[in-house]
């Protein structure tokens, strides 16, 4: 009797150290992951810090894994670099682009709608093959793809071999944007906020210095009388080897002979294409790094410890229900779409309604979309810092408030024909816009679910089918009705777009979040509740 009570003494003591152990263990386990966090928001938050960039340097000489993560978001860079620079040439040189192909607004907005249409398929295709090819060989063929579709797209005065290059440029943009998205998101995971904002810091950076480029290059808008020195009220015999457009006021017979009626401009000859030579060689630059990486068989690295860490801070994914995954990815779907819509078509169409309804110089113009594109590029520069500092569902909400407010007002301003609202304002319309796609990207990553290739694609075929459907229903209102429904329609979706997401976010907070408050809750008080399962388990 006595040999049993000591066994069951014997034991108990046993049971209550291993109690003992387990809850001492996972006070340590837990204590372990908010020292780890800690230090990780620590050299985060430090590396931007001048005093600590040594540190940083170091990892990079000393740590193979880290030096490779960082390889490849410089590479991305590189390419997002050489795609902003070729969307960016787009709004100055649109008017040029119609030069060549001597087509009226309508007709030539098909060249938008090609780059936008082939966007859409190379999110589409990207998505397919990103997990059956070497991601650094697919980057390479995409972004050399890329740089020589668009560099030979001026240089085709067929209006179909045009719109033909634009939709292979446009489908290789595609599938840049939809890989580095997905990339970055794989390599650093949760601490990829930082890194997703610079990647796009990038592409804004190209589409700033672009304008700047293109300008140069643009053909000139004189007067006629620079050409004919007789009177301009009857039949003169004037060359026009140089003339690719005249006002609808001028009637010629041949290539010759003009019957002028009244004063005239006329737009000289375009060089347009030596800006697009330009982007080509960078663009050709940045994809050599991804052939060399291939080469050299230094595709991004991703070890089981990382795989592992990754998907575990993405378990809120597994708390939705396909019924609710499928409704949350179609609202963000359609807030891609709006959004993506508004921001390509404003910087696509401003140096046109500068030059239609506010009779602005294409020099005017051109830096107005110079402005925008550095507001735009400043903003997202900010965004890097910013995304630390407030978390992505207040800065989508703030932004989305800034977007309405600031076009509501430029279309006050166009409307009075004010052009200190309209300059203002327009470099407004690029700070609000600036990071609400990156941070769309990073909220879904952290509050609904991975973005990996897959769903990185339909993020990318929603936001270019947007851009693919604006022009063409806005080239014919500006022609046909007033330039002014250019800021009108732009005003309307960016409360559409506001909209959207008060309803994801009211959708994701009732939804999700209640589903995951559980496992919240024990990540908080993780001791106590592992004491109380551990003695439910031993009852």
């Amino acid at each position: 009797m006595t040999g049993n009570l000591d066994d069951e003494r014997q034991e108990n003591h046993v049971t209550g150290s291993l109690c003992k152990d387990q809850e001492e263990t996972s006070f340590l386990e837990h204590v372990d992951e908010e020292v780890e966090t800690t230090e990780a928001n620590t050299v985060k938050d430090a590396s931007f810090v001048s005093k600590d960039r040594t540190g940083v340097i170091q990892k990079i000489r000393k740590d193979a894994v880290y030096r490779s993560k960082f390889l490849v978001t410089v590479r991305l860079c590189l390419a997002c670099i050489a795609m902003g620079l070729f969307i960016g040439h787009t709004g100055p040189a649109f008017p040029d682009l119609r030069l060549i192909v001597n087509k009226d607004l309508t007709t030539a907005s098909w060249l938008l709608t090609a780059w936008t249409t082939g966007y859409l398929a190379g999110s589409l295709i990207y998505g397919l093959l990103c997990d059956k090819l070497n991601r650094q060989l697919l980057l390479f063929l995409i972004v050399l793809g890329m740089s020589l579709a668009s560099g030979i797209s001026p240089w085709c005065s067929l209006f179909p071999l045009m719109v033909t290059m634009r939709a292979i440029g446009g489908a290789c943009a595609g599938g840049l944007d939809t890989g580095a998205n997905a990339v970055i998101a794989a390599i650093w995971g949760v601490d990829g906020r930082p890194y997703m904002q610079t990647v796009h810091f990038s592409y804004a950076f190209g589409g700033i210095i672009s304008p700047l480029i293109t300008e140069p290059f643009l053909a000139p808008k004189r007067p006629l009388s620079e050409m004919a020195k007789e009177s301009l009220n009857g039949t003169e015999n004037i060359s026009f080897s140089n003339i690719y457009h005249t006002s609808g006021l001028l009637s010629c017979s041949n290539s010759t002979n003009c019957t002028v009626t009244t004063e005239l401009e006329y737009w000289g000859e375009t060089k347009v294409q030596y800006a697009y030579m330009i982007s080509t060689i960078i663009g050709i630059l940045s994809a050599i790094t991804f052939l060399v990486s291939y080469l050299k068989r230094n595709s991004e690295p991703r070890t089981k410890e990382q795989q592992e860490a990754n998907e575990a801070s993405r378990r809120i994914s597994t708390q939705i229900s396909k019924f609710q995954k499928f409704g949350v990815m179609i609202l963000l779907m359609l807030l891609f779409h709006v959004y993506c819509a508004v921001e390509d078509t404003f910087a696509s169409y401003l140096m046109t309604f500068s030059l239609l309804h506010l009779n602005w110089t294409k020099l005017k113009g051109s830096l107005a979309t110079t402005i925008y594109w550095a507001s735009f590029g400043f903003g997202r520069f900010l965004g890097i810092f910013i995304i630390r500092l407030i978390h992505p569902t207040k800065i989508l909400f703030i932004y989305c408030s800034f977007m309405v407010i600031s076009l509501a007002s430029f279309t006050v301003g166009s409307v009075l024909l004010f052009n200190p609202i309209v300059w203002t304002f327009s470099s407004l319309v690029g700070l609000a816009m600036s990071i609400v796609f990156p941070t769309i990207v990073t909220w879904t990553e952290e509050t609904v679910m991975p973005v990996s290739g897959k769903i990185a694609s339909l993020f990318l075929i929603a936001a270019s089918s947007g851009t693919m459907l604006n022009p063409l229903y806005l080239g014919y209102l500006m022609e046909n009705k007033s330039p002014l429904w250019f800021p009108y329609l732009l005003l309307g979706q960016s409360m559409l777009c506001l909209l959207i997401f008060v309803i994801l976010f009211i959708c994701t907070k009732t939804c999700i979040r209640r589903e995951t408050g559980t496992e919240v809750e024990i990540y908080v008080q993780g001791k106590e509740v592992e004491q109380e399962s551990f003695k439910s388990s031993h009852a």
